[in-house]
């Protein structure tokens, strides 16, 4: 199936400091549209995230999935239904694979997933993060900046 891998914050949601608490999430009323025409036009929706303020020790996963959750019920107010969020938790200095621009959470979806890679794209408010990210899997990227 084709899908949209979209970045979380910057892009779906502002951007505030290693969010997690679900009283600061505002979702930007121009990516619920970009959300739904993509969603319309046959996409399926997975979120690729950056999730540093965990293994930082700002927040939990479990306060993370909370706010994930609260997200996913505004969207799906909208009739957005987002089929997963990949995230990474590591701090950058960890070198981990999962954290964007390496291709880790690309490799998960794609074990859990059938992805028709030539029809999907990626879409992020970073070129130096979720662009590359594109570029090393090999998927158009769109840049959306609010």
């Amino acid at each position: 199936m084709k899908t949209l891998f979209i970045d979380r914050d910057g892009t779906i949601n502002k951007d505030c400091p290693y969010c997690h608490n679900p009283s600061d999430l505002f979702i930007y009323p121009d990516a619920v549209d970009l959300l739904q025409r993509y969603q319309d036009d046959g996409f399926r929706i997975i979120i690729v995230t950056n999730q540093s303020g965990i293994g930082r020790g700002y927040f939990t996963e479990s306060q993370f999935k909370e706010f994930s959750d609260f997200m996913n019920d505004k969207l799906k107010e909208n009739g957005i239904v987002i089929s997963a969020i990949y995230y990474c938790p590591h701090k950058p200095e960890d070198s981990c694979n999962c954290r964007k621009p390496e291709t880790g959470l690309f490799s998960e979806v794609l074990e859990d997933y059938k992805v028709d890679i030539p029809s999907s794209i990626v879409v992020g408010d970073r070129n130096e993060i979720d662009g590359e990210f594109a570029r090393r899997i090999k998927l158009p990227f769109r840049l959306l900046r609010h």
